[in-house]
């Protein structure tokens, strides 16, 4: 008992049958023997003068018995022990290898959390998500990735003086590919020539087009994007869309959408771009905004299948941000609110697509655009 209580078993497949005298300074090297059979899962039956005495000590698995119990029962316990232990040893063995192999993922599910935490900060770093500030223009941002890494793509330029360029993206697909695509379609763009001009939206789009449809090897990289060139003095803006869903103008009695009619970025080689004008009063604003916003609204009875199907509630809520933006002229603050109502949404904690907003507005006086034109 000694031994065992100290040094484990020498062979734990063998069945053991331990008698207990009853004396109470025999009561501990008991518990520690129980412990370790228990522990190594040795088939073990302990017979007590009085088993009711220490059944509160005695640990799961190990069988206890009256000590004036049948000498044949006793045996019977011991045979049908013996005959399952082998059975026993292979679900262990089995439990072994999982607990192996569950570590093994464990690690790696670490490492991976790990580079994609650093995937998202080399992103960040590389395209920044913070609110720039541009005299002339009041701006609200709004970008939640839907993992890590986000598809979208989002910056705001001045340009000149008077004029501001905004690009918005949505690579196709999910997760590090589509960021990876972001970082090239970043380096790819150029909103002015060689000599400092300022290009026409639907010129940069077919510049930037060109160059991604002779990267793109494989062709199965491609997205959506719209560019536009704002005059913050007058509020005249040139837009140009690829693929993209249509920008919205809120002004204070209307919503307009801003079609646009250019293919998605990267797939044809001679596509043909066009631009819209709009001009934007000193109460009007323009958001510019990727498709996951279609499915960030579902019905309030919506089940598992339709939270992840495109209503039109969306418009109607944007077309509020970007009213309540140049109203309250608390852009960011406006934009941070509608998280808020973002987040209150029937499935928000697995947001399904990458959700990027860009709300613009001019900053002019009453009447200032009316002067301008």
């Amino acid at each position: 008992m000694e031994y065992i209580a100290e040094r484990g078993f020498l062979f734990p497949e063998d069945p053991v049958l331990s008698i207990w005298s009853g004396r109470k300074d025999s009561t501990s090297l008991l518990c520690k023997v129980m412990d370790r059979a228990a522990g190594a899962c040795v088939p073990t039956i302990v017979l007590a003068e009085s088993p009711e005495s220490i059944s509160t000590l005695v640990p799961p698995g190990i069988l206890l018995r009256d000590r004036s119990a049948d000498p044949a029962q006793v045996s019977i316990v011991l045979r049908t022990l013996c005959e399952r232990q082998g059975a026993v040893r292979e679900l262990l063995a089995d439990q072994h290898r999982m607990m192996h192999a569950q570590a093994g993922l464990r690690h790696q599910m670490e490492q991976m959390q790990e580079e994609l935490a650093l995937a998202s900060q080399i992103q960040q770093e590389l395209i920044p998500r913070r609110v720039p500030e541009i005299p002339g223009l009041e701006l609200a941002v709004i970008c939640r990735p839907a993992g890590f890494v986000s598809g979208d793509l989002f910056s705001v330029d001045r340009l000149d003086d008077e004029h501001v360029g905004f690009f918005l993206a949505d690579a196709v697909g999910h997760g590090v590919p589509a960021a990876l695509f972001t970082l090239l379609i970043a380096r790819s763009i150029r909103r002015t020539d060689h000599a400092g001009a300022i290009l026409p939206p639907a010129q940069v789009l077919d510049a930037l087009n060109r160059e991604m449809v002779e990267r793109n090897v494989t062709g199965s990289r491609f997205a959506t994007g719209v560019y536009g060139v704002m005059n913050t003095r007058t509020g005249v803006c040139d837009i140009a869309g690829a693929g993209h869903p249509p920008p919205i103008v809120t002004r204070a009695e209307s919503i307009e959408r801003i079609e646009t009619s250019g293919p998605l970025l990267g797939i044809f080689p001679d596509a043909e771009f066009t631009q819209t004008r709009v001009t934007l009063g000193a109460r009007d604003s323009l958001v510019v905004f990727t498709d996951g916003f279609e499915s960030a609204f579902p019905a309030a009875v919506a089940d598992a299948y339709s939270m992840r199907l495109p209503t039109n509630d969306y418009i109607a809520h944007l077309a509020a941000l970007g009213r309540t933006c140049r109203q309250s002229g608390q852009f960011q603050t406006s934009a941070e609110r509608f998280e808020q109502t973002l987040d209150e949404q029937l499935g928000s904690l697995h947001q399904a697509d990458d959700l990027t907003a860009l709300v613009l507005s001019p900053a002019l006086q009453e009447g200032a655009h009316r002067k301008a034109a």
